[in-house]
Parts: structure tokens; sequence; C-alpha cells
């Protein structure tokens, strides 16, 4: 049986005895799929700090009113600061109970993993329930997710980082304003664990087309190199080093043009949707071969549809145009999406190859029958 858990604070137990009965009847809708959510009840923002620092959890419900260590409830909208925490520090959906929804803290409202509940509305904690039920897929896909890296981290350390590093893990490394081995460890620790599970694994497991890009962009204070930015519907993609851009060494950017849509794409997707034997798609996966493997001309570049998309987008280096540095940094809320680092050596390299290409000096071939 799938179990997630939740974690609910609360000191009033005809509340407490509320969200456990949503939870109760939930449970009982869904045992036939195998699914079962797992209360745990804090009754302090305090109480439930600790807990969030040492379990995992898969959600979490908090009335922004909070009580404190001190009995009664606390002045302040203590369950602001356990969302926060909740959402930037372990990525969880939460769920926010409130009678005052004007207590919630604008920050919260950037993240679409966090949803409103009044306090008053006496199926509150059955619809609460029912929204962390919707995220179930994708907590167990987290949950997975977090298995394997942990798998995969064991081997890391044993083998590479412990014995690396541990003569050194009191070590800073020049003075009290640089960073600590945690930090570079830390960096170490995560490179090791995407090449462990990247392309070159023992698995070699293939690469989904949503892994082609990170929406939002990582860098939200600076461009970077494959940023994809909708200037007023004319998409353009950054090409200019991102050193460059981070040092403020060039005064512009330079941006290729990206057009969506391929002529034969909804066409052969059809095919291959409809392709009921091997023979069959084998032939219909040709055309995509040749698209992902970049048998196109040397000004074209392909990438993947964006996520939600049906359509492909086509770079061409042929088209550049040249933007002030300054304004693109004005325009970073116009950046819809960067290409992620695996794919953008494809891009820079298959660009550098367009602007260093040289012809062949134009022989007459009817000097080769004399």
């Amino acid at each position: 049986m799938g179990v997630s858990y939740i974690l609910f604070v609360e000191d009033d137990e005809k509340i407490i005895d509320l969200m456990e009965m949503a939870v109760e009847t939930w449970n009982a809708a869904h045992a036939e799929h195998g699914r079962q959510f797992m209360l745990e009840n804090c009754k302090t923002a305090d109480q439930a700090r600790t807990a969030l620092a040492r379990m995992r959890y898969d959600a979490a419900l908090f009335d922004l009113r909070l009580p404190g260590e001190t009995k009664g409830r606390s002045t302040e909208p203590l369950g602001n600061e356990l969302a926060l925490y909740a959402l930037e520090q372990l990525g969880i959906p939460v769920a926010i109970m409130s009678g005052n929804p004007g207590d919630m803290d604008n920050r919260l409202k950037q993240f679409s993993t966090v949803s409103l509940f009044f306090k008053g509305d006496k199926d509150a904690y059955s619809n609460a329930v029912k929204w962390f039920g919707g995220w179930w897929e994708m907590m167990a896909v987290v949950a997975s997710s977090r298995q394997k890296i942990q798998a995969s981290s064991a081997e890391i350390f044993v083998k590479r980082l412990w014995p690396q590093w541990k003569d050194f893990a009191a070590i800073k490394l020049a003075d009290d304003s640089s960073p600590s081995l945690v930090d570079i460890v830390t960096r170490q620790y995560v490179s090791h664990v995407a090449e462990l599970l990247g392309l070159d694994g023992p698995e070699h497991l293939k690469w989904h087309p949503f892994e082609s890009y990170v929406i939002p962009s990582l860098w939200s204070h600076r461009a970077h190199t494959g940023d994809i930015f909708d200037f007023d519907g004319d998409l353009r993609i950054v090409l200019t080093p991102a050193c460059d851009m981070a040092n403020g060494n060039v005064p512009n950017v330079l941006l290729a043009k990206c057009s969506r849509g391929e002529n034969e794409w909804a066409q052969k997707v059809d095919s291959l949707k409809e392709a009921d034997t091997d023979a069959k798609k084998d032939k219909a996966t040709k055309y995509f071969r040749k698209m992902v493997n970049q048998q196109l001309g040397a000004s074209k570049h392909f990438l993947v549809p964006f996520p939600g998309e049906a359509e492909p987008m086509i770079v061409d280096f042929a088209d550049v145009t040249v933007l002030p540095l300054e304004q693109v940094m004005q325009e970073l809320p116009k950046r819809i999406a960067s290409v992620s680092a695996p794919f953008l050596s494809n891009l820079t390299q298959r660009f550098g190859a367009y602007i260093s290409r040289v012809g062949q000096p134009d022989i007459d071939v009817m000097y080769f029958c004399q």
C-alpha cells in the first residue's frame, strides 16, 4: 500500500478530530487503489519546526495562527514561517488554513503548491485533504526520487567524498568570509549524483524531452547562455557566453531567432501514434531521430517542444540580433525558459561550428575528366 505522510499542526482537540475524520474518509474512498494518508500531529509551532527538521513528510497543513510554546495562540501568524520553510527547504505541498486570509504572507503566493482554505468553511479540512490527494502521483514520484538520490549518495560518500575530504572536515578554506567545506562537498555531491544518473550511467535511461528545459530559469538575477526570451512574440535564445554576461565583460548580448513549429512534425507524431508493429515504429521514429541528432541544415538547431506544447522550436543561427546587456537584464521577466545544462553544450557547439564554417573553394569539376 502506498502511504503519504501529512504534518498537521494544531492544538485544538476538536479540530484535530475533524482533520482525522477527513483523512479517514479519504483513505476509505481510496483503499481499493492502495492509497493512504498518515496524519502526524504537532501541538505547537516549535514542535513543528523540530519535526520538519528531523522527519520526511509528503505534505503539510498549517493554521496561520499557530500556538507557540507559551499558552494560547500567537499574535503573529507563525504558520507563514513554517509554510515557507516547508516549501523552500523541503519542496512539499502546503495547505494553509486561516480565518483571516489577509494574514497570508505574499511570498507564499508565488508557489503553485500552496492552497489557502477558509477555516470557517464546514468542509475546509475535507477539501484540504482532497487537495492533497490531487498531488498523490507527484508525491509518489518525489518520494521515489529521494530514495534513488539517497541510494546513489551512499556510494558517492563512502567511495569518494568521505575518503577525499575526511582529513579536512574542520578546515575553512581561507578566512571567515569564504565558504566552508560543507558548500564544496555539497556541490561535489550533487554533481556526482547527476553524473551517476545521467546519460552515461549504467542503466542508460533515455532522457525525457521535458528535461531539455529549466522552467523557470535557475538564474533569477541575470541572463545565461540558453535563456529563451519572448519579446512580444519574437522568440530569441541567448548565445553569448554566460561568464561574459556575469562579469559584465561584454556590452551586448547575441540572440538567435527561435521559431515554433516544423512542417512535418504533426504528421509524423500521428504516424508514430498509429504505428502498431515494430517495423512501422522503426520507420516512424526515423524522422524524430533525425531531429534529435541534429541532422538539419548547418544554420538550424532543433529544440523539443516546451512542456504542454505540441510543436518543437527551430533555432536559426543565420538570424541573430544584438541587444545591450543592460536591456536584456531589464527584460528578464520576458524570459520563458532556459535550455538545461546537459543540452546546452550541443547548442553552443553547433553555433560555434556554424560561425566558424569556411566554404571550400569552388573547383570546376570538369577538370577531373581531363
